[in-house]
């Protein structure tokens, strides 16, 4: 295991924030368990941006808990993990289509595998979770 902390982030991590679609947020619960969300996700700069629904439980657990971690999903023989572990902050009423890089990684999902609109989407999932990353781990 390697830890890469005060940093930035290797090539290889940041090979899959631009690569991979999903992404495994996990933010802390009121009771202090951990809760895993797989969402969507792209990065911007030194962040990683998500977007979700205002009332959805894991806006409100960053609320009262601002420490998350991203996972990405192992390959077949459980390598190439990496964690990043940051801070998160939520900004209501931004749209996800305007993030950069958003409707160029997710807009055929939307359109052909979700069957919606992006204008949907931008109704539906517009609380920005911005996350700061503090720390990587990988295996």
């Amino acid at each position: 295991m390697r830890t890469f902390a005060g940093m930035e982030l290797p090539d290889a991590a940041r090979a899959r924030l631009a690569n991979d679609k999903v992404v495994w947020l996990t933010t802390i619960t009121d009771a202090g368990a951990p809760a895993p969300y797989p969402v969507w996700f792209v990065p911007d700069g030194d962040d990683t941006v998500v977007f979700s629904a205002p009332t959805a439980r894991r806006v409100h657990n960053i609320a009262q808990r601002p420490l998350v971690s991203l996972h990405f999903n192992s390959v077949p023989h459980g390598g190439d993990v990496w964690v990043l572990t940051g801070r998160a902050t939520t900004t209501p009423n931004v749209a996800p289509s305007s993030a950069p890089g958003y409707l160029d990684k997710y807009r055929d999902a939307i359109e052909q595998e979700l069957q919606t609109t992006v204008e949907a989407i931008d109704a539906t999932y517009n609380t920005e979770i911005r996350i700061r990353h503090e720390r990587v781990v990988t295996v």
